[in-house]
């Protein structure tokens, strides 16, 4: 893709995104008051822009991810586990700094006590290895289910535009842009509260995109590894889900900024650590050295 076709799209993508996102304020206020087919509208809108690309534009077409691929199945394994880890990670520096507590879990040497959630595998005392399991059955379960919405996202974000900006700016510079353009993609709701609602500035200006960055680094690893956008549409539900719900249900005895700090450097750190795996992963293997490459000797 041109430049000019990449900035077409995010301008199209903004027009559908903010057009619906200025609705959805105008008639509900924080858009966690709108019914969920409103977000699930909105959610789509990088998928319609993709859509259009892929009928009017050929060189857009040829370069979307949306086929499966046999590399995305085991990539489906750190796209639910990192943000499981995530998010069972600020519960633990929550724990341990003694900024609160979590809502629904009380942990012992023996086991846990979950008092609250949608837990596929049951409530009260369990041990290590059942609330293990009850954590991946939960998250793979409620990812799954959210991965539907995520998909009208992750077609145009990691499906198309990656890719393209990728292929117009280095892996660098292009994950940072895309990281800019999905955070700000989500400006009107995080302005409104959304998210952020002690303080949708600086989340919407500040914390926001740098947690994007962040995701973006590690959903590009998924991508590129699989071939594929799905694995980052899986992961994406498993964030919204399980990731978001054991955050959000944690109970501050400080301020929300301290979780939410401590969620975007949690994030952050998870994708410069699949940034590095992704570069060693693009870095083209040493040539081993064998009897032809010696030099000659002298004579």
């Amino acid at each position: 893709m041109s430049k000019r076709a990449i900035l077409f799209f995010c301008l199209l993508t903004f027009a559908l995104g903010w057009g619906t996102q200025l609705g959805i304020v105008a008639a509900y206020g924080n858009p966690e008051n709108a019914p969920p087919y409103w977000l699930i509208v909105l959610m789509s809108t990088p998928a319609i822009a993709t859509l259009l690309f892929a009928i009017f534009h050929a060189p857009a077409r040829r370069q979307i991810l949306w086929k499966p691929t046999w590399r995305m199945w085991p990539m489906a394994i750190p796209a639910l586990c990192i943000p499981i880890l995530i998010g069972f990670g600020a519960v633990a520096v929550v724990l341990a700094f003694g900024w609160g507590a979590p809502g629904w879990f009380v942990f012992s040497v023996d086991g846990v006590q979950i008092s609250g959630g949608p837990w596929m595998l049951g409530k009260g005392t369990q041990g290590w290895v059942q609330f293990a399991a009850n954590v991946v059955v939960t998250g793979a379960w409620f990812a799954a289910i959210s991965a539907i919405p995520a998909i009208g996202e992750e077609l145009g974000w990691r499906g198309l535009l990656q890719g393209a900006l990728i292929d117009r700016f280095g892996i660098g510079r292009g994950l940072a842009m895309l990281a800019l353009v999905w955070s700000f993609w989500h400006l009107p709701s995080l302005l409104a509260g959304y998210n952020y609602p002690d303080h949708p500035v600086l989340g919407g200006f500040v914390l926001f995109p740098l947690k994007l960055i962040g995701a973006s680094l590690f959903m590009a690893w998924l991508t590129l590894r699989a071939g594929s956008f799905w694995p980052a549409a899986f992961a994406h539900g498993a964030g919204n889900s399980i990731e978001i719900g054991v955050i959000s249900n944690l109970k501050m005895t400080m301020p929300q900024i301290y979780v939410d700090v401590l969620h975007l450097l949690l994030t952050l750190g998870a994708g410069l650590i699949c940034f590095m795996l992704l570069e060693r992963g693009r870095r083209p293997p040493k040539r081993a050295h064998d009897m032809s490459e010696m030099p000659v000797p002298a004579t």
